[in-house]
């Protein structure tokens, strides 16, 4: 298994030292009162450890298939979040505390343009056979999509109240198992996303290792991940375990530009990290860079149909499907350690500036396997 004044303090222990923080850069919260812990071990001595320092335990999720059981606890009154990861872990050793941060679905900005993606990266017409069963951490599918009527899809909520507004989970879908994309393939829709958060298309730790539970207990073997924020060790922990189990993850690098630090789970070291470029092979300007970023795939003016209309959006979270996709129809691909899979991508890739790999495309452009 591969941004509040108050907070600044507790969340540079949860961030790697990336580059001095400022305390209107730290990494948002879901709520400053709440502690995440990961434990291997059944979770009644962490309890009753905690309640004994005077923490309320809220809500214990168990996650068989990452190895793991969440819970998720109240700080008592005048203790800070890194005066609770600190004392926690030293009250049960082997446990991993952490904030329970936001993630955020890059926005997928509106353009015009052509379908051009498919043949770019040498995507056959008729698309291509899956390989492997599929899944996407996203804001989740329309209900009205076919797809989950047929069965082609199938949805999980990880999140409670309202599904959200945003299409973004159907529009990373039909890149994914619409038309002329991966046939005979079932998704596996984990929705994350939840708008009482109040930050778009944006979610919590806890739904999020929820849903690569679910994933690894259905089988799944390659995710598309378009969440985006800052390092966590609980994320970490949870998400480098499945990796380790055999697990791809495909993460979009994010949109905030290319002078924002790395953005996870796109900078973990075992998530393919994709950044999106245009039909002439310029990186789009809002993609993140840095040593991290593995691959490009086509992101910028993406024709598809979410919900039977036609849209053309840009954004690394649409570059990152055409990745996810030509690793669930190749056989040679699919099942490699993330480690051997970037060589074999970096082989068939194409160089975009004859200058070798860099940190603003990776070793270049995505390229399918024409006879899947």
């Amino acid at each position: 298994m591969r941004r509040v004044l108050t907070l600044w303090l507790a969340l540079m222990a949860c961030t790697p030292a990336l580059r001095a923080q400022t305390p209107a850069d730290a990494p948002a919260v879901v709520d400053a009162r709440e502690l995440i812990v990961l434990t291997a071990e059944a979770p009644e001595e962490l309890v009753a450890a905690a309640e004994t320092l005077g923490y309320a335990v809220r809500a214990v999720h168990p996650l068989p298939d990452l190895g793991d059981t969440l819970v998720s606890f109240e700080i008592p009154e005048g203790t800070t979040i890194p005066e609770a990861i600190a004392e926690i872990e030293a009250a049960v050793p082997g446990v991993t505390a952490g904030a329970n941060h936001v993630y955020q679905v890059p926005v997928a900005m509106a353009g015009g343009g052509r379908d051009y993606a498919g043949a770019m990266i040498g995507w056959p017409a008729k698309g291509c056979r899956g390989q492997v069963r599929v899944g996407m951490i996203d804001a989740g599918v329309a209900t009205e999509h076919p797809g989950l009527a047929d069965g082609r899809i199938l949805q999980r909520a990880f999140t409670d109240g309202a599904a959200p507004e945003s299409d973004h989970g159907t529009l990373v879908a039909e890149l994914l198992v619409g038309p002329n994309r991966l046939r005979d393939a079932t998704l596996l829709s984990a929705l994350v996303v939840n708008p009482a958060l109040g930050r778009g298309d944006a979610a919590g730790v806890t739904p999020i290792l929820r849903a690569a539970d679910w994933l690894a207990a259905e089988g799944v073997q390659v995710v598309n991940v378009s969440l985006a924020g800052p390092y966590n060790k609980l994320m970490d922990r949870a998400l480098g375990r499945a990796a380790a189990d055999g697990m791809t993850f495909v993460a979009a690098a994010g949109n905030l530009g290319p002078d924002e630090p790395p953005q996870y789970a796109a900078a973990f070291s075992f998530t393919l990290a994709v950044t999106a470029v245009d039909r002439e092979g310029a990186v789009y300007r809002n993609a993140g860079r840095g040593p991290h970023i593995d691959i490009a795939a086509p992101g910028v003016d993406i024709l598809a149909a979410p919900g039977g209309r036609l849209r053309v959006s840009s954004g690394t979270s649409l570059a990152a499907p055409f990745v996810t996709g030509v690793v669930a129809a190749d056989p040679t691909l699919a099942g490699l350690d993330v480690s051997t899979l970037r060589v074999e991508l970096a082989r068939r890739a194409l160089d975009l500036d004859e200058a070798g790999p860099d940190d603003t495309v990776g070793v270049g452009l995505l390229r399918a396997r024409p006879d899947c």
